[in-house]
């Protein structure tokens, strides 16, 4: 229905890679205790934000910058190449290869030399190229390409590298850490020695002093670039920064998410040609270093997309690599599947587009369930999920998903498509999974059916502040007892409910789908209806609507901004009012499931436990990290098999909190949670959050007279 039959075997195939499986968990899992480690021990959102400052002014400054790096590094004996593509790259580095009639190249870790193709050039060319970073290296071995962007071997487990060793050396190497990596060590010790040439990349570039930031753990990249006669550096224009301050704020910025270490083992700041004044203080070249040190910089995209607003941003990248394990869909198919070619995860998506075309981004387009976790987590704060959808839109859609978003614009063929959606599943499940494959979407659900939607009359007592409930599609079709729960709560503190019939949706589906042009239509008819009412307060029940209100809306539509900000969502603004009864009484556990725009888009982590302590409820979480359901929208269409593995870990974790009753703040969850867990006879309750408010308030004035205290809120 969505995607071609290719991408979704590879997909398949990486679910049922039980090797993948166990390598991703087990990286995942050891990345995230380390960083959470380091993160209370450092301010983080504070050099976040002075990350991203730093990043922003340098991409605005780069013809500078570039152009005064250029002149300090050649003062300092360094030779300066400019590549505009992949081809004149590897063709500056063959010919300074050739001038030093060298055969045997040593190269640390690089994500640009794969982007151009090197390794393959060079050995076409008849030259020995050795990779020297332990993930590299065995990569190399194994005839693969990385599949992250600092730690190239993530989707081979420990097992799988003793077994690869085995077969290239004819050695039993016992599969621990410490073995390989001696193992490793005594391999490629004795060719550092032999090397002519030693090729690097580099993580930044400093004008002010012509320097190159070099940033490794193992210690092969100071080998690479100290022991060979001479030194080739490729670096992207993006990396240039101004000062050494500056550089070195990045470096922490860098390493944090990327490793869970407050630094790595080396930073190497590389000056020109190693140099010594030690007879008569003359500068002669070539000491116990390289004689020579050659720069190429590499454009390869990169100059367009900095005229790009959206690309733009993408720019800021520092390749950490933090972003894909936190990641939900990563951590089930890995960078071969979820990226490009050469670049993995959703950025990598994003810098496919940048450097090659959107057409090869498009499976990694389909793959985002733009959950915002890489936004929440990365170091210079880049919109990668909005940089996807910007991207998808760049893209001609599918039938299906031109359909799909016609649907959602015009209301009433909703109205019809709800209804005879809900008839559609008996008959989906007659039809072989082979011959449907949004078929294995429906194998172990039972999807909730169509409700008639809450009425809500117009206004009548003027006096009263009004507030405008912003249902969204789900609500209105599926849960309306979501809105009339909120509506009578805020309704007892004495506000003016209403929420006209004629509000459409959000838009959230069509821009996912591909579909600007139905996403403004849709944006237009909302701004106009909330112009017409002047609400005092806007009310969402979904945290997409509310992002899409608060954030999307202004973007595209800048008069609109004085009304996005009286937009609230409903746990969020109801935390601020106290319960009309005591709440020192027992209170009822209950899970608490973090929708993943709730947590990381809006940031809301604390104010639904918050409310819920209020108004009596227990909220338990599951242990950290915190799971994706699997629901996000399209996304569990057009990937029925990676979302239903989502919602079995989700399940996982809710099965050992040994908890019926389930509460969050998104309908999506809800729906998701519903259509497997109903379907189970397990015996779940699943609510949002305004429902189980609703329900405390009834219990608990019941018969009884109650005032509402004069509480004021902060609009």
């Amino acid at each position: 229905m969505f995607r071609g039959h290719k991408s979704r075997q590879k997909v398949l195939s990486a679910l049922k890679n039980k090797d993948l499986q166990v390598a991703l968990s087990r990286a995942a899992n050891h990345h995230f205790q380390k960083f959470k480690a380091t993160q209370a021990q450092i301010n983080w959102p504070q050099l976040k934000e002075k990350a991203q400052r730093i990043r922003e002014k340098n991409l605005n400054q780069l013809p500078e910058l570039i152009r005064q790096f250029t002149c300090e590094a050649t003062q300092s004996g360094a030779h300066i190449y400019w590549a505009e593509d992949a081809d004149q790259a590897n063709k500056i580095i063959e010919e300074i290869i050739k001038q030093k009639q060298a055969k045997l190249i040593v190269k640390s870790k690089s994500m640009v030399t794969e982007e151009i193709g090197l390794n393959d050039y060079l050995q076409k060319k008849g030259l020995t190229v050795i990779e020297t970073d332990l993930g590299e290296w065995l990569i190399q071995l194994a005839g693969d390409r990385p599949s992250h962007l600092t730690a190239p071997a993530l989707h081979l487990t420990k097992e799988k590298m003793a077994e690869l060793l085995k077969k290239k050396f004819q050695v039993d190497i016992p599969p621990k850490p410490e073995n390989l990596v001696r193992f490793a060590r005594q391999q490629l010790r004795p060719i550092f020695y032999q090397a002519e040439i030693g090729i690097s990349g580099a993580n930044l570039a400093v004008a002010e002093t012509g320097s190159l930031v070099i940033l490794s753990n193992e210690g092969n990249a100071r080998l690479v670039t100290s022991l060979p006669s001479v030194h080739i550096a490729l670096i992207t224009i993006e990396k240039f920064v101004a000062t050494l301050e500056e550089a070195m704020t990045l470096v922490k910025a860098l390493v944090v998410p990327s490793s869970g270490n407050k630094i790595t083992t080396y930073v190497s700041f590389i000056t020109g040609p190693s140099r010594t004044t030690d007879i008569e203080k003359q500068v002669v070249f070539g000491a116990h270093g390289p004689q020579e040190v050659h720069i190429v910089i590499l454009d390869n995209g990169r100059s367009s997309a900095l005229e790009n607003e959206h690309l733009k941003k993408a720019l800021s990248c520092l390749k950490c690599g933090g972003c894909l394990l936190v990641c939900p869909v990563f951590q089930q198919v890995g960078g071969h599947v979820y990226g490009g070619p050469v670049y993995p995860g959703g950025i990598g998506t994003i810098l496919t587009t940048i450097t090659r075309s959107p057409k090869e981004a498009k499976l990694g387009v389909n793959l985002c369930a733009d959950c915002k976790r890489c936004e929440d987590f990365c170091p210079v704060n880049i919109p990668t999920g909005d940089l996807l959808v910007s991207i998808k839109n760049q893209l001609p859609p599918s039938g299906a998903e031109f359909f799909l978003s016609r649907l959602f614009r015009h209301f009433s063929l909703l109205k019809i498509g709800v209804s005879l959606g809900s008839r559609v599943p008996k008959f989906l499940r007659k039809i072989p999974s082979s011959l449907f494959a949004q078929n294995r979407w429906l194998k172990d659900k039972k999807i909730p059916l169509p409700s008639p939607s809450a009425k809500f009359p117009l206004p009548q007592e003027p006096s009263k502040p009004t507030v405008l409930l912003f249902q969204g599609c789900l609500i209105r079709f599926f849960f309306p007892s979501i809105a009339q729960a909120a509506s009578e709560v805020l309704a007892y503190f004495n506000w003016e409910v209403i929420s006209p019939p004629h509000q459409v949706c959000c838009g959230a589906p069509s821009l996912h789908l591909g579909r600007k042009e139905d996403f403004l239509a849709l944006a237009k008819k909302n701004i106009a209806l909330i112009s017409d009412f002047q609400p005092a307060v806007i009310i969402t029940l979904c945290p997409t609507g509310n992002s899409f209100l608060k954030k999307k809306y202004p973007e595209f539509f800048p008069e609109f901004k004085p009304w996005a900000e009286r937009v609230r969502d409903f746990s969020d603004f109801l935390a601020s009012f106290d319960p009309p009864f005591p709440i020192d009484q027992d209170k009822q556990k209950i899970f608490y499931h973090y929708s993943c725009h709730f947590l990381y888009d809006l940031g809301l982590k604390e104010k639904p436990l918050e409310l819920l302590k209020k108004w009596r409820y227990d909220p338990i979480l599951e242990n950290e990290p915190y799971t994706c359901c699997g629901f996000a929208g399209a996304f569990s269409l057009r990937n029925p098999e990676l979302s239903t593995q989502l919602w079995n870990k989700k399940k996982t974790k809710l099965e050992a909190s040994n908890l019926h009753l389930v509460a969050t703040d998104c309908p999506g969850c809800i729906w998701q949670f519903q259509s497997y867990l109903n379907n189970e006879n397990d015996n779940y309750q699943v609510f949002h959050t305004a429902e189980l408010i609703a329900k405390s308030l009834t219990t608990n004035i019941l018969n009884k007279e109650n005032t509402v205290p004069d509480q004021k809120i902060n609009l």
